[in-house]
């Protein structure tokens, strides 16, 4: 018996365009104990399908078609009838943690909110179901500190399996999942997968798994469907067969030669950061080393990549740099200047060399204003240019990045996550910094789209001097864009070197590790 059914299903949003048919007659089935994969480029209506099930879409939105789970008809059901089927019956795990998760409780009371809703236990075995089934997606021993923890106090990763945790918490028979894993290392995306198919295998739970990921499709899925433009374009079994390591990397370009003393764009000098956890009326706290004696370079014109498992500490890094967060000790030069003790107007200059784009874009856009307010916006503030060249500066960003230029009146929320993703690069490109940070920039872009940003990042450093810090859990896409690499584990830098050396022959055993987790993963090893 099919779970879920979805029969010519359209999916219209109205926008500054007219009526857009965002998802256009598509048909498919989830079978009983089925994993089924979805793909397809960024703005092809994965996220759209998945919110059209549990009637998440926007009031704008024009639905017509079936979907049925189960037998029951979802869109003839009322409000407070898919409120009993959602989490219960159904999971769902979201593609952007930092607007799924409420930022006034902790995580722990979210995943646990769901048990004591739908079961009508008591809070304490809420609190132990929730913290058995945070234990499950990867957090191990310091699972009860995560779980007083508020969503902005973890990393994105970290994030991420909170959103897992919630929509397994309950064992439901169907769980929909919008790309779970693009913001886990690879360790922890190996122990989710492998979670997907125990739960699969053991409990019979059917999944609706939507990734750009080709590998983790191949290694989970029992079949896979293919989107284009809304409509279903192919429908295959899954090949199993491992795939094999690709490894054999040679950087995009050589990091150039620097004069003898020469100033690098950015430095950090022992830098320390501490994030404390302590609750109003309770004398417990949690100290967390984010930062703990960071000594890092950053020369002009290179590509530095930076990786590390999720909770390392490299988007504290990446704020220190940009000025957006103080360092606890030590010291942070841009172009020789320590800006460390700067507040207000007088950081400006360096926030203009110093973009940070962020791993959540959706959590980074303003969802009311339009991709032209988005772009201009710092030009705006800083009063720079005029309106008309401001207009045209954006147009261009907008093509530049591979986004069409009568999008320019569509709000945030209008756009794919991979759009949002290229949406927020164009605004970062604005102010033509001379750093550019890329924190997970690249994790919510399917093959094709991070191909293209990747060749237009190297067009602009070659065209404009730019100096790149990418971010990132993937040490394979850091081969294919960065000249050089540094590691961090426990908000250390454990091991820094060419790309190439440190990926053939990795010294640190934390980088031994990360190398093994993606390489398993690559040859598709099962749990």
């Amino acid at each position: 018996m099919s779970y879920l059914t979805i029969e010519d299903l359209i999916v219209r949003h109205a926008s500054g365009r007219g009526t857009q048919p965002v998802v256009d007659g598509l048909t498919f089935a989830v079978e009983a104990g089925e994993i089924v994969g979805v793909s397809g480029p960024s703005g092809s209506g994965k996220t759209t399908v998945a919110r059209a099930l549990l009637g998440l879409l926007p009031a704008s939105a024009d639905v017509s078609g079936v979907i049925r789970f189960r037998g029951r008809d979802l869109r003839g059901l009322k409000e407070r009838e898919l409120e009993t089927i959602r989490g219960a019956e159904i999971g769902i795990v979201f593609q952007e943690s930092a607007l799924a998760l409420n930022p006034v409780l902790t995580v722990g009371a979210q995943i646990a909110e769901v048990v004591h809703a739908h079961t009508r236990c008591d809070r304490v075995t809420a609190r132990e179901r929730a913290l058995a089934t945070m234990a499950d997606v990867g957090f191990g021993d310091y699972n009860r500190r995560i779980y007083d923890a508020y969503p902005h106090e973890l990393s994105g990763g970290q994030r991420q399996r909170v959103l897992i945790a919630q929509a397994i918490v309950c064992q439901p028979t169907l769980v929909v999942a919008d790309e779970p894993t693009a913001s886990l290392d690879a360790s922890a995306r190996a122990e989710v997968l492998r979670l997907i198919r125990r739960i699969n295998e053991r409990q019979g739970t059917a999944f609706l798994l939507i990734s750009h990921s080709a590998e983790v499709l191949a290694t989970t899925a029992h079949r896979v469907i293919t989107m284009d433009h809304g409509r279903l374009t192919t429908s295959a079994r899954a090949l199993r067969e491992p795939a094999g390591p690709r490894f054999d990397i040679v950087p995009a370009f050589s990091r150039p030669a620097n004069a003898p003393n020469a100033s690098p764009i950015a430095e950090m000098a022992s830098g320390t950061k501490t994030h404390r956890q302590q609750r109003l009326l309770s004398r417990a706290r949690h100290d967390v080393a984010a930062l703990a004696g960071v000594d890092l370079r950053i020369e002009r014109g290179s590509t530095l990549g930076l990786a590390g498992e999720s909770g390392c500490g490299k988007s504290t890094l990446a704020r220190c740099l940009a000025g957006l967060e103080p360092l606890d000790a030590g010291e942070v030069r841009i172009d020789g200047v320590d800006i460390s003790s700067l507040r207000g107007r007088a950081l400006l200059p360096y926030r203009n060399q110093v973009q940070l784009i962020f791993q959540d874009s959706a959590a980074a856009l303003n969802p009311r204003f339009t991709a032209l307010d988005i772009i201009t916006e710092p030009m705006v503030v800083q009063r720079v240019a005029n309106p008309t060249e401001r207009v045209l500066r954006a147009v261009d960003l907008m093509l530049q990045v591979g986004l069409p230029a009568d999008r320019l009146q569509s709000r945030s929320g209008e756009f794919s996550g991979g759009e949002r993703q290229r949406l927020a690069i164009a605004r970062a490109l604005a102010m033509k910094p001379r750093l550019l940070i890329l924190d997970e920039a690249f994790s919510g872009l399917d093959v094709e789209t991070r191909t293209r940003i990747t060749s237009l990042l190297i067009n602009l450093q070659e065209t404009h001097d730019l100096t790149y810090l990418c971010i990132s859990h993937d040490l394979e896409l850091l081969g294919e864009f960065a000249s050089e690499v540094a590691v961090m584990q426990g908000g250390r830098i454990v091991e820094r070197g060419e790309t190439g050396e440190v990926i053939d022959e990795p010294r640190h055993a934390h980088t031994r590790a990360l190398l093994s987790a993606m390489r398993s993963q690559s040859e598709g090893a099962a749990a």
